[in-house]
C-alpha cells in the first residue's frame, strides 16, 4: 500500500521523503532579482577617426595637431602604426572606437585604394544622425573637382580648398565644437 506525505501541519513545514523527518521549507521569492543599475557607456577612446590618402598625410598632420590642441582625441593610420601592428586591423578598430568620423577629399583620394576601403567602413560606421557624425574634408585646389562619392555628397562639408588662415582656424574650430557637442 502505498501511503502519501502527511499535508503539512502549517505554512513551510513538511516531511522529507528520504528521511520521514520533518523539515522547514523555504519560501520562494517569485520576486525577478533586483538588476544593478546599467552602468554608464563608456566613452570612446577618440573622438574622430580621419581617413586619408598617403599623400593627403602632411595636410592631416597639421590639421590633427589643431584639433588635438583643441581638445579633440585624434586617430589616424599614421599616428595609430606601431611596429608589428596589422596595418588592417588597427585602422578598424580605431574606426570602431571612434565617436565621429572624417575623411579628407583630396587630390590623392581618387587613386588611393586603401582610403576608399576606409571611406567603406565610416559610411557603414556613422549613419546620417546627430550623435555619429561623418563629415567630408575637401582639401586641394578650389577649382578641382573632386567628384566627391554620394553619399559623401549630401553631406555639408568642411570645405578648406582656397581657406586662408583665418578661414581654416573657423573650419577646424567648427569640427572640434561639431565632434565635442555629445562627447560623454
Amino acid at each position: 500500500m502505498n501511503e502519501r506525505p502527511a499535508p503539512a501541519s502549517r505554512a513551510g513545514a513538511g516531511r522529507s521523503r528520504a528521511t520521514g523527518r520533518k523539515t522547514r521549507l523555504r519560501a520562494r521569492s517569485h520576486a525577478a532579482p533586483a538588476s544593478p543599475e546599467p552602468a554608464p557607456a563608456a566613452a570612446p577612446p577618440y573622438d574622430v577617426f580621419i581617413a586619408y590618402a598617403d599623400t593627403d598625410a602632411p595636410w592631416v598632420r597639421g590639421f590633427a595637431a589643431f584639433l588635438t590642441a583643441h581638445g579633440v582625441r585624434v586617430a589616424y593610420d599614421e599616428l595609430l602604426a606601431q611596429p608589428g601592428g596589422v596595418r588592417v586591423h588597427t585602422p578598424e578598430r580605431a574606426i570602431r572606437d571612434a565617436a565621429h568620423g572624417l575623411l579628407v577629399f583630396g587630390p590623392g583620394m581618387r587613386d588611393d585604394g586603401w582610403v576608399r576601403r576606409e571611406y567603406a567602413a565610416l559610411m557603414r560606421r556613422f549613419p546620417e544622425n546627430e550623435a555619429q557624425r561623418f563629415v567630408p574634408v575637401l582639401i586641394g585646389d578650389p577649382g578641382e573637382s573632386l567628384d566627391l562619392p554620394e553619399f559623401a555628397e549630401v553631406l555639408y562639408p568642411a570645405d578648406f580648398r582656397g581657406a586662408d588662415q583665418a578661414a581654416y582656424d573657423r573650419l577646424c574650430e567648427q569640427i572640434s565644437r561639431a565632434v565635442l557637442t555629445n562627447r560623454a
